[in-house]
């Protein structure tokens, strides 16, 4: 009997297949991933004299392949200033070809490859964003970026985009990175970027250039990651301003669920090509502890490394500042040239 209805139940899929001319399959479709992370913390700032607990952000991920392409989004909202923003913090559609898998095509927004400091706060060690970061090169890129793997040790990337962390183009022209990044041996990975285009708004005529190297290096619990930025933006004069940015960060895990990671970094800017106009140094220092290791996914490990991400971290940290001249604004509206500033933040991922 049971034979009898697997037959029948077999014939009535058969003929429904060919009456729609279409394929019957049982295979379940490859589902949505959906994850994300959330940031509390607690600051002190000593020149501006405050001291505050903050809800501070919260982002949700999707990932869904499709075939030989993906999709990946990124919604984050920030707390700043007493009020919430949200904003697609990444959209990255993404396509490698079956036939040439050593090439792949995205467009959207997504993390500029520079440097080893990161947008989102899972992805770093330290719970301050640097100077250099900030203002020495582009964080984000929205555009079209093409990757090549020549080799398993060798990869270079190209893309278009519409200008440093710029969601529209503010000019008419697009602004080219290309980079070249080595695999010299487990542990050791090195990249060279150029980055060449416009930035100011309703003109080309200043553009800008960026050579900057990061090399990460991990030594079993050790692990450094330096960045160098080289650059320059031309004057309407054909004068050239100038500016040069170094940053250091070094994290040493001491057990199972605790490590120290620090930072230091300088930035002279004093042509004021970035704003700042003067030299910047900081020195950033703390404890880290972690619990549990998170699921695989987007946030899995720190970029060119073994270190997985936990599930639960909580990173502590002193930051001292330095300015040549007046630069840090304290809680009377005046300039100062040295602050100091302590977070305590709470990284959850799910």
């Amino acid at each position: 009997m049971r034979s009898a209805l697997v037959c029948a139940l077999s014939c009535v899929l058969a003929a429904s297949a060919a009456a729609q001319e279409r394929q019957v399959t049982f295979e379940e479709p490859q589902p949505v991933t959906i994850t994300g992370f959330a940031v509390g913390r607690a600051d002190f700032d000593r020149a501006a004299r405050s001291n505050s607990f903050s809800a501070g952000k919260l982002a949700l991920s999707l990932f869904k392949p499709v075939g030989d392409a993906y999709f990946f989004g990124q919604l984050t909202t920030v707390l700043e200033d007493g009020s919430a923003e949200t904003e697609i913090d990444n959209l990255i559609v993404s396509w490698t070809p079956h036939t040439a898998t050593r090439w792949s095509l995205a467009f959207g927004r997504f993390d500029a490859p520079i440097g080893f400091e990161r947008d989102d706060e899972p992805l770093n060690f330290i719970p301050t964003t640097s100077f250099n970061f900030e203002l020495a090169r582009p964080a984000k890129l929205t555009g079209a970026v093409v990757r090549l793997t020549a080799s398993p040790t060798l990869e270079l990337t190209a893309a278009a985009a519409n200008g440093w962390n710029a969601e529209v183009d503010a000019n008419r022209d697009k602004t080219a990175l290309l980079r070249a990044q080595w695999i010299a041996r487990p542990g050791v990975t090195l990249g060279v970027s150029g980055v060449y285009g416009p930035e100011r708004d309703s003109t080309s005529g200043h553009p800008r250039a960026l050579l900057s190297n990061d090399v990460t290096l991990q030594a079993g619990r050790v692990i450094v990651g330096t960045e160098l930025n080289l650059g320059k933006e031309r004057q309407a004069s054909g004068v050239s301003l100038a500016w040069t940015g170094i940053a250091a960060t070094g994290f040493a895990r001491g057990g199972t669920t605790w490590g120290v990671a620090t930072r230091y970094e300088y930035l002279d800017d004093r042509a004021g090509a970035l704003g700042a106009g003067t030299i910047l140094e900081s020195l950033t220092a703390g404890p880290i502890w972690f619990f549990r290791s998170a699921q695989e996914g987007i946030f899995s490990n720190i970029e060119h490394t073994t270190f997985h991400l936990p599930q639960v971290g909580i990173r502590a940290a002193v930051r001292l500042d330095r300015a040549r001249a007046p630069f840090f604004e304290d809680a009377s509206g005046a300039l100062q040239r040295t602050n100091t500033r302590a977070v305590l933040e709470l990284v959850y991922l799910f």
